[in-house]
């Protein structure tokens, strides 16, 4: 059973909390403030009856709210609360572990669970592959729940996703996921999605569709119409009827990724170097 997944229109506080570079939490006035100053919280305002206080947000927990408020900007139907998801097990799986989904994301053509790791400074991780194999481990359990808890009349695309900071990946780590079907994607990768998204809003999202899910079918995107096939010299081009909401969602190519940005870049000098695509 999938939990801790709501609504979006349900988030829109989450949403503010997540886009705040700090985190807050408010004390009753003349409690002792010594214990929080001493857990690196700050007084930023006081009330009449209350003490409002700041922290910087750790390099994790920032990460993880700059994924999910991709994911929300995204246009994602339903994604996970504060703290992530839980995928517990049913009576059919009763040995799979309860497990924490840092994001989880919902639309009506797929399903994302996305777990995120960060380190300090760059640097190699030696349990990576073993964390790699144990997200992979979610995909029937995760989709099955999601197939059963919000139906669709078509079944969704799960996406197993890992996003990482600073971690400092091997080639075979990097095939590792591939082999695994986990869509690997780094800081660099989230800064240009930012910026797409940015640019062309909740239509960015086909692109982070067709780059997260390279080569396979995503059935709520199936469609057959009729067309005319024509030639004009050495090409062949056809002649077909189709809404623009639909073209747009099929309409992305994932290897126009580095073209773009630099596109992107050079409207918008102060990205210059912030990203290198790979």
């Amino acid at each position: 059973m999938l939990s801790k997944v709501f609504p979006v229109e349900d988030l829109r506080s989450t949403a503010r909390s997540k886009r705040e570079q700090s985190e807050f939490k408010s004390i009753s006035k003349g409690k002792a403030l010594d214990p929080f100053v001493n857990d690196g919280w700050q007084q930023h305002r006081q009330g009449t009856n209350t003490v409002r206080l700041a922290r910087a947000k750790t390099r994790r927990v920032l990460f993880e709210d700059r994924v999910w408020s991709l994911l929300y900007k995204l246009g994602f139907s339903h994604l996970s609360g504060e703290g992530g998801a839980e995928l517990s097990p049913d009576a059919k799986t009763a040995d799979y572990p309860c497990t924490q989904i840092h994001v989880v994301g919902l639309d009506s053509e797929v399903a994302v669970a996305i777990k995120c790791m960060t380190a300090d400074t760059p640097r190699r991780y030696s349990q990576f592959n073993s964390e790699l194999s144990e997200h992979a481990k979610l995909r029937q359990a995760f989709g099955n729940s999601v197939a059963r808890q919000y139906p669709q009349p078509h079944k969704r695309t799960a996406i197993i996703a890992m996003f990482t900071w600073d971690l400092l990946l091997s080639d075979a780590e990097v095939e590792r996921a591939k082999d695994e079907k986990i869509a690997l994607l780094n800081e660099k990768d989230l800064t240009y999605y930012e910026l797409l998204v940015s640019h062309l809003g909740e239509a960015a999202k086909y692109q982070f569709f067709a780059d997260m899910l390279p080569g396979r079918r995503v059935p709520g995107l199936e469609l057959r119409i009729p067309a005319l096939q024509s030639k004009l010299g050495k090409y062949t081009y056809y002649t077909f009827a189709i809404e623009p909401e639909y073209l747009l969602k099929i309409a992305y190519d994932g290897k126009q990724k580095e073209a773009r940005w630099w596109l992107f870049a050079s409207q918008n000098p102060a990205t210059e170097g912030s990203y290198d695509p790979v």
